[in-house]
């Protein structure tokens, strides 16, 4: 058999949602910066994004990492998305320190604790490792500053009258009272979320792209569905991120966590240094708290906790003769 193309990666998973790290194969890429580098890859591999995250070696939820050096920070990545590039992605960040750990690149396992900082697309984050009996036990990393562009735009659309918030997290987000647009939060609420999800996730758009949102100058790149919830040890925030009609995030979402946090300081929910736990439809938790930016009324810095664990290592290869060399997605 001739082989192609071959790329290798380290596959880990956040809270179930999947991340690709990519560990060789990826040609040498130009520019000063991740982000030119990212817009390099664009412009002369993206057939090497499908080729990894599309059907047949993914699927509509994978998300890619490419790592890369940075003079900024101490490691350079961006992030591929199945239908999209990325500005930056939390489940992905903490899949990747996990990984990072794996390869033994980011201190000796018998310490404590290991910090690194990262340049992404979106600007320069930190993240810290914590181990117990030489496995990570937590990883937490500081985002780009959160805030909130737009409160209650009215959104009409799959016969639902809602209001929603649109938040920068690192990523555009439309957040929805998920009782307000009918969704139930929970594995059998899915495929009705991701249909409503998408309808109003569109009429959102559209309406931010003919102007009609004053604060809000970029489309969303997802809608977040939340409520809030309380227990003995605090709040909750149960939510479910909607990407796309056949895509969903199954972690609670590093980036729209953020994107939350961002909304609930603005509105009074949530003080400042307060911690919340924001929980995925599978009930696992990251611990999600807002910090103070230097010189920024407005702004929040979020710090997110969550956890990784490695699924495989796998070396991909396109043979000679395949039908579908970048592989393929069916909505």
């Amino acid at each position: 058999m001739t082989i192609r193309r071959w790329i290798s990666t380290i596959d880990s998973h956040t809270a179930g949602h999947p991340t690709r790290v990519v560990t060789g194969g990826v040609p040498p890429l130009k520019g000063d910066t991740v982000e030119a580098r990212a817009e390099d890859f664009r412009a002369r591999f993206d057939p090497l994004r499908t080729f990894l995250l599309h059907e047949p070696r993914g699927h509509a939820a994978m998300v890619g990492v490419v790592m890369t050096e940075s003079t900024r920070a101490d490691f350079g990545a961006f992030f591929l998305g199945s239908y999209k590039y990325l500005e930056m992605c939390g489940h992905a960040t903490i899949g990747l320190a996990v990984t990072l750990d794996h390869m033994g690149l980011i201190g000796p396992a018998d310490a404590p604790h290991s910090s690194f900082t990262l340049e992404v697309p979106a600007g320069i984050i930190t993240v810290h490792v914590r181990r117990e009996q030489g496995m990570v036990a937590a990883v937490t990393f500081e985002n780009v500053p959160a805030h909130v562009a737009a409160c209650n735009v009215p959104v009409s659309a799959a016969g639902l009258n809602v209001s929603a918030d649109v938040v920068w997290g690192g990523n555009w987000y439309g957040l929805i009272a998920a009782r307000a647009a009918g969704v139930e939060l929970a594995p059998s609420g899915v495929s009705h979320a991701m249909a409503v999800g998408a309808a109003l996730k569109a009429a959102l758009n559209a309406g931010i792209n003919e102007g009609r949102v004053p604060g809000a100058a970029r489309p969303v790149d997802s809608i977040l569905f939340y409520e809030t919830e309380a227990d003995e040890e605090g709040l909750v925030s149960r939510q479910l991120v909607v990407l796309e009609s056949n895509k969903f995030d199954r972690s609670p979402c590093g980036t729209g966590s953020s994107a939350r946090l961002a909304q609930m300081v603005a509105r009074g929910e949530l003080r400042l240094d307060q911690p919340i736990r924001t929980r995925n439809i599978l009930g696992v938790d990251f611990t999600a708290t807002a910090r103070a930016v230097d010189g920024r009324t407005g702004a929040i810095r979020p710090h997110i906790i969550g956890l990784a664990h490695i699924t495989g290592e796998h070396r991909f290869v396109l043979a000679h003769g395949d039908p579908l060399p970048d592989g393929f997605l069916c909505r």
